[in-house]
């Protein structure tokens, strides 16, 4: 019952959602599955608050954890605006990306705390996830700069290309940054990886395809950004030594 009731739930919301805002899928189909997964969110998070304590209250991380699988599966997976045709808005950084990667990682959260019996494990799989999705945040704010609302569109600049190669060496600093401030290994050792893909995209990408002052740009932004993160690692252990 509980599952058909959800089913018919569902077609009413699609059916209103297109009779207020269309039903072009490509111009309104994130827009309406990140209302749908915000509506489970905040039911769950409602029912968890308000029903504490009462066996309704074990459908709340259920819900929670619907919305991240309905996210993880039909709008990072199989309808990713960074390989599908979905509008995210026109205007940068004030769209549905922020929405859209942040969706996850806050269901995780929750459940953390809803569940404290999981909240080791939802920790652990959180970091990483939270990795990922900066990650993907920052990749697509950077290709609608260039291309608008709808980001698989083709065409890839040498402008967007290199500036693709200083912003992975910008988020290896930035990790390494907080995982030195947070204490966490995982951010540090994410940190090592990002950079090491970022000079591998330098030296085998972006030192043949890249022309005059574009090139040395990229290689003199690789050389202080290792310089930093060198710097940092330095002073990192000698930090450790000291307290050790």
């Amino acid at each position: 019952a509980a599952v058909a009731g959800l089913v018919a739930v569902h077609c009413f919301y699609r059916a209103g959602f297109a009779a207020l805002f269309g039903s072009d899928f490509g111009r309104t189909g994130l827009a309406e599955r990140l209302l749908w997964n915000a509506l489970f969110v905040a039911a769950g998070y409602g029912l968890g608050r308000r029903a504490s304590g009462t066996p309704a209250a074990r459908a709340a991380p259920v819900l929670v954890a619907l919305a991240a699988l309905h996210a993880a599966w039909y709008s990072l997976l199989l309808h990713n605006p960074l390989w599908s045709g979905q509008a995210v808005g026109p205007v940068p950084l004030a769209n549905l990306l922020l929405p859209l990667f942040a969706v996850v990682p806050l269901c995780l959260w929750l459940l953390g705390r809803m569940a404290p019996a999981a909240a080791r494990f939802t920790d652990a799989v959180l970091q990483p996830v939270i990795m990922v999705m900066v990650a993907l945040f920052a990749w697509a704010s950077l290709r609608q700069a260039f291309h608008g609302s709808l980001l698989a569109e083709p065409g890839l600049g040498s402008v967007e290309d290199i500036l693709r190669s200083i912003l992975g060496i910008v988020l290896a600093v930035g990790f390494l940054l907080w995982g030195i401030r947070q204490g966490r290994h995982d951010w540090r050792i994410a940190s090592l990886v990002l950079m090491l893909a970022a000079v591998a995209k330098v030296f085998l990408l972006d030192a043949s395809g890249l022309e005059g002052l574009l090139r040395i740009a990229s290689f003199v932004a690789l050389g202080f950004s290792l310089i930093g993160i060198g710097w940092l690692y330095s002073r990192q252990l000698r930090g450790e030594a000291q307290r050790a």
